[in-house]
């Protein structure tokens, strides 16, 4: 029997106390539901974090001011807060399908590591991405969704192909989905896992290149002390293997380390790496142990990636297998890289004085830099 697909319409509503609205004017949360074959869909939004804490809480203190306050929290303490938010937004948050009120799938994210990292002074982003995943019923003819009222206004991209700006309390214009899924082969199941595997195997490798410099510096400053191609198999295999292991503790939160602890330990990794290569032209005894402990570092830095991308939980193991595939691809693509740069002139006696020296003691500096920087 062939599954009929939505034929109508999707509509966003909001709703926000008049209250929230006049006390904060913030820009528009950024949401995006996705239709899939199947009725199936996908509804992501990035969330200003500070202000639906403060939403939460009917506060009016200014930014810095709540960002000490959720700095002098106790873990605990941060755990119930998120946790009680996140429950509000998915009690909140439903589609309307034929007058009848459908929740939406809890949604997944908002962590104490996501949040650690939106306190920092040099946070890159002021969001946090949550991600719902779900099924609509197959007899669906028209469809609204209501977010919490905590989110306020929401930005809303339906299948990545229409924006509407939805004000609180106002419906968005009815838009079809025909163009979207009509005359679309459907993919079947297998061919809906491989496009997974394929993304996130691509997410994990631009992590690295280009997106990943200082993982980058790190791998090359490995590489500078490979002498031969053992040397430099060892060093790469005990990285590999250290942040694999922190990658899957920390997307299943046995380990759970700020990024504000992370980011800096991971540049003074580097530093010191790259410092060793100028004093020693071989592999030491405890070389080895310290660039293990070095690459757990790392695997919590790439579990903090991760974490911002989300995992589908029906694919929750493969996506995770795969993004830490596309890590080695991009690491072993530096190696290449290096190895093509080098080839000529790696066998010269002066190589170690001219190129190993030089570039360890840039890739130093340049480390210590982002120790300082991310530390103060």
């Amino acid at each position: 029997m062939i599954t009929r697909l939505l034929q109508t319409t999707f509509a966003l509503l909001l709703l926000l106390s008049p209250a929230l609205v006049n006390a904060h004017t913030n820009e528009a949360n950024q949401a995006e539901l996705k239709l899939l074959v199947d009725n199936n869909y996908q509804l992501s939004i990035d969330i200003d974090v500070l202000h639906v804490i403060k939403s939460h809480q009917k506060s009016s203190v200014d930014e810095a001011d709540l960002i000490n306050h959720l700095k002098n929290l106790s873990l605990i303490e941060i755990k119930q807060l998120l946790s009680k938010i996140l429950q509000i937004i998915n009690q909140q948050s439903a589609f309307i399908i034929d007058k009848e009120s459908v929740l939406v799938t809890p949604f997944s994210g908002l962590t104490v590591f996501e949040l650690k990292a939106r306190l920092r002074a040099d946070s890159p982003t002021k969001t946090i991405k949550l991600l719902s995943q779900g099924q609509l019923p197959q007899k669906s003819n028209n469809a609204a969704l209501i977010f919490s009222p905590i989110l306020g206004d929401v930005l809303l991209t339906v299948s990545r192909s229409e924006k509407s700006l939805v004000l609180s309390g106002q419906n968005s214009h009815h838009f079809s989905i025909d163009d979207i899924k009509g005359g679309v082969r459907k993919l079947s199941t297998t061919e809906i896992k491989l496009l997974n595997i394929v993304e996130y195997i691509y997410q994990g490798f631009v992590h690295i290149l280009p997106q990943g410099l200082d993982h980058i510096l790190f791998v090359l400053a490995l590489f500078l002390l490979a002498t031969k191609t053992s040397t430099l198999l060892w060093q790469v295999s005990a990285f590999t293997l250290a942040h694999t292991i922190t990658l899957a503790l920390g997307i299943f939160g046995i380990i759970n380390l700020p990024s504000s602890i992370v980011e800096p330990l991971i540049a003074l990794s580097i530093a010191y790496v790259a410092i060793e290569n100028i004093f020693y032209h071989k592999l030491t005894k405890w070389r080895l142990p310290i660039i293990f402990a070095f690459g757990l570092l790392h695997g919590l830095g790439f579990a903090a990636v991760l974490v911002e991308l989300g995992l589908p939980k029906s694919e929750y193991v493969s996506s995770l297998i795969s993004f830490n595939i596309g890590v080695e691809l991009g690491q072993i693509t530096v190696v290449a890289l290096a190895l093509l740069a080098t080839r000529w002139f790696a066998k010269k006696p002066q190589y170690r004085q001219y190129v190993v020296i030089p570039l360890s003691a840039l890739i130093a500096v340049i480390a210590i830099y982002w120790f300082i920087e991310r530390t103060f």
